[in-house]
């Protein structure tokens, strides 16, 4: 009587390398950051917040003249901050403007294109669409600039104020440079540097545009509430567009 040939059962965990059945993929993950899901809980409880904040602003945009504290913060900013705070300044402003913003993300974008970062580098261009949402919010509310005696930087506006453009651009652009460069560049005092850079203009654009009489507080804590919300939503379609083109597998 000879013995048959003891049967291994496979455990159920992962098929071996050699099944032929084909494996499911799982969603992608990548690095830390948003949830590839759009939109998640957290994005969507961020809008709405930002959308009730937005809604308040616009009221009061909406009356005239402007409210007293926005005058008041005007008027202390500009009477407080010594000469070369001020020039510095005008020079944060600077690289807010046409067609230097618009060549600067474009070169962004032609530049990671030739890297082979054909989704970082769409979504490059797609921060320029904040600048027509504001342009659209702006022909609806119709605010005012900032009365001449309040300008340190004598421009001539064709838009309206409110919200402030720069603000937003600063907030969308440079909000999605420092996001690739904690994502793509490896630990570095580069990266650090270029980080730090991005928080720092957005962090000054606002004061900036309230000094040199372009725009008033409101306009650019909506600037800010725009810009923030333009880039939740496209850092969110950024991730849920990887999780369709770069599954991980099982």
């Amino acid at each position: 009587m000879t013995d048959s040939p003891c049967r291994t059962s496979e455990p159920h965990g992962d098929p071996s390398p050699s099944d032929p059945r084909p494996r499911s993929p799982r969603p992608y993950q990548g690095t830390a950051g948003p949830s590839p899901s759009f939109l998640s809980p957290t994005a969507l409880l961020a809008l709405a917040c930002g959308a009730s904040a937005f809604a308040g602003l616009a009221s009061l945009a909406l009356r005239h003249p402007p409210n007293r504290l926005d005058v008041a913060i005007t008027t202390r900013l500009q009477r407080s901050l010594p000469l070369p705070l001020g020039r510095g300044m005008r020079w944060i402003s600077s690289a807010g403007y046409a067609p230097f913003t618009h060549s600067l993300v474009l070169s962004l974008a032609a530049n990671l294109w030739v890297l082979g970062r054909r989704r970082e580098a769409v979504f490059s261009v797609g921060t320029m669409g904040a600048g027509f949402t504001t342009g659209v919010i702006k022909l609806l509310v119709r605010r005012p600039r900032p009365d001449q005696q309040f300008r340190r930087q004598h421009k001539t506006f064709r838009d309206n104020s409110f919200p402030s453009g720069h603000t937003t651009h600063y907030t969308v652009f440079y909000g999605y440079v420092f996001f690739l460069a904690q994502r793509l560049l490896p630990e570095s005092p580069f990266r650090r540097a270029l980080m730090a850079y991005c928080i720092t203009l957005v962090a000054l654009v606002g004061p900036s545009r309230v000094y040199l009489g372009h725009h008033w507080a409101s306009d650019v804590l909506a600037g800010h509430l725009v810009g923030f919300t333009y880039l939740v939503a496209m850092l969110q379609a950024y991730e849920a567009i990887g999780a369709l083109t770069h599954p991980t597998y099982d």
